[in-house]
């Protein structure tokens, strides 16, 4: 009977493992143990939900792969749940407390204005526009304060008809997500009172949140440090949604990775190619070996490894909530 560990050994035996020929190849070798492998520790952490939430952006191509087990496995329902930082954080805001609280999860570097837009959903022409950095020093808001709670009302009334549209009539749902705070999760239970469960790639543990873990071990993986490799491919064709208007979800429109979403599709379906493959053994394993695709995803992430680098030229990183600005990855 063959195993994860024999399949992946074998990908490591092929003298051109570290020379993909395509963005399916890549996909397939380097990707696809480290979702597979996520994904077989899922089936058996959620098969007693009723719905599971594959959280915006990462999400739109999770939510695909799981169907594949899905199907083999029997699994709940789910759903791509429309949601981001932004979104979370903004509809929870209820004094001003609560907006500089929200500096202790999330750093912010560029200017005022950039921050007011990106984070508190406010167009304002700021005058004497400063530079931030809230690593060092938290920015004077009181002037900004009662419009950003105004804001704030309008996305949580907006927010909590979509969510209670969603998960109404269900008891036990559980959200998915790449990880690693929780930050989302933690809003939305904050704000609307919702009992969820969290099961991410990998979870640092920093936020109390109950019944809530991670695969990969936070402390012990490299996952976290290559995560926005992860997030450059698992991204939605739309960007991140900013906003919610009379019902309607607003998205940022100017990311470079939905540029090049069909790059994305392609490593996506390298990554189908290689579950399927794995699902079409009976796999029984006791302890499923996660360093082991860690590793095999941190070799990706070292230019001493695959030498083709026109095929990381769509790895994109867009953060707005964190930072001013887009940045290509560059691998270590």
């Amino acid at each position: 009977m063959r195993t994860i560990r024999d399949i992946s050994n074998d990908l490591l035996k092929d003298e051109d493992f570290g020379n993909p020929n395509s963005l399916e190849e890549l996909g397939y070798i380097f990707f696809g143990p480290l979702v597979f492998n996520y994904f077989f520790w899922l089936k058996d952490e959620v098969n007693d939900g009723d719905l599971i939430l594959f959280n915006s952006r990462e999400g739109y191509f999770l939510n695909e792969i799981y169907e594949l087990f899905k199907e083999k496995y029997h699994l709940p329902k789910s759903v791509y749940f429309k949601t981001s930082r932004k979104l979370a954080s903004l509809s929870s805001y209820v004094s001003e407390e609560d907006i500089y609280e929200s500096f202790n999860l999330h750093r912010y570097e560029g200017t005022l204005s950039e921050l007011l837009k990106h984070r508190f959903g406010l167009d304002i022409i700021v005058e004497n526009d400063i530079q931030l950095n809230t690593r060092y020093e938290l920015p004077d808001l009181s002037f900004y304060i009662s419009d950003i709670l105004k804001k704030s009302e309008s996305v949580r009334t907006e927010y909590g008809n979509y969510i209670y549209k969603t998960i109404a009539g269900y008891k036990n749902v559980y959200m998915i997500d790449s990880g690693y705070q929780g930050s989302t999760q933690y809003y939305l239970q904050k704000t609307f009172n919702l009992e969820l469960k969290g099961r991410y790639m990998t979870y640092k543990g920093n936020i109390d949140l109950k019944n809530t873990k991670g695969f990969y071990d936070f402390k012990k993986c490299y996952f976290k440090d290559n995560i926005i490799f992860f997030e450059s491919v698992f991204t939605d064709k739309v960007g991140t949604y900013i906003d919610i208007i009379d019902g309607q979800f607003i998205n940022e429109n100017n990311s470079e990775n939905q540029e090049h979403f069909n790059d994305k599709i392609k490593i996506v379906n390298g990554i189908k190619d290689f579950v399927n493959d794995m699902l079409s053994f009976e796999i029984e394993e006791s302890e499923i070996p996660q360093h082991f695709s860690d590793n095999l995803f941190d070799l990706m992430c070292m230019k001493s490894t695959i030498k083709d680098e026109e095929l990381f030229n769509s790895f994109f990183h867009d953060n707005y909530y964190v930072r001013n600005n887009i940045k290509k990855i560059t691998r270590k």
